[in-house]
């Protein structure tokens, strides 16, 4: 197993997706103290501050985002 996968912010990114999926989806957000209103906040907060990166990203070059 490679050691550097677990260094990847996209997979932590991923994992902290699936774990909330699951909850949601067992009904398990009310016990950690998450509504489906804040879930669906979060979310949009997220979108936007990915949005954000992809309009200001410059992919030619290797020292900025």
């Amino acid at each position: 197993m490679n050691q550097s996968r677990w260094r990847s912010p996209v997979a932590w990114t991923a994992i902290a997706a699936l774990l909330l999926f699951i909850m949601k989806n067992y009904g398990l957000l009310d016990h950690v103290g998450l509504t489906e209103d804040s879930v669906k906040e979060l979310t949009t907060l997220i979108f936007a501050v990915l949005s954000a990166f992809a309009i200001f990203n410059n992919p030619t070059s290797k020292d900025s985002f």
